[in-house]
């Protein structure tokens, strides 16, 4: 053990370790604050497939009256109400897609409102399905949480 590990910034560090703490605490904030965010591949194909789904699905619900010849009037509730979280979904996946944290409670707000409604129009079975793609969303947004805002 030589003199030369002892020297310098090591012993300023030892001697005043406050000092040391808060300068490592700022150049790890502003390395951070620097780094360029990063997507992981299995991240960017399920924020692209919500966005891609929730856009055909609307587009679906808006045709539907006119292939089936109904007027606005005779349109059911939950059709509406279907509409209105699909446009919310493709919503919370944009705010995803800018790392926005409260693209996630968007997200996960409109799959239990489209949940409820679903079962309370009839469809059981797939009033649970549409919790699925939320829990798995969820899921991979909760490996990068760190990185949104």
């Amino acid at each position: 053990m030589s003199k030369a590990k002892y020297s310098g910034k090591s012993q300023a560090a030892a001697k005043s370790p406050g000092k040391a703490n808060s300068n490592a605490k700022k150049s790890g904030a502003a390395a951070k604050a620097g780094a360029p965010k990063q997507r992981k591949p299995y991240l960017t194909a399920a924020l692209a497939a919500v966005l891609l789904v929730n856009i055909i699905f609307t587009v679906l619900l808006f045709n539907e009256k006119r292939v089936l010849g109904m007027a606005f009037a005779d349109v059911p509730w939950y059709a509406w109400v279907m509409i209105l979280t699909s446009i919310l979904n493709v919503v919370a996946a944009a705010a995803l897609w800018y790392w926005k944290r409260w693209g996630l409670y968007l997200y996960i707000g409109s799959a239990a409102a489209t949940t409820l409604v679903m079962i309370l129009a009839g469809m059981v079975g797939a009033g649970f399905s549409a919790l699925a793609p939320a829990a798995i969303i969820s899921y991979l947004i909760s490996l990068n949480w760190q990185q949104f805002e």
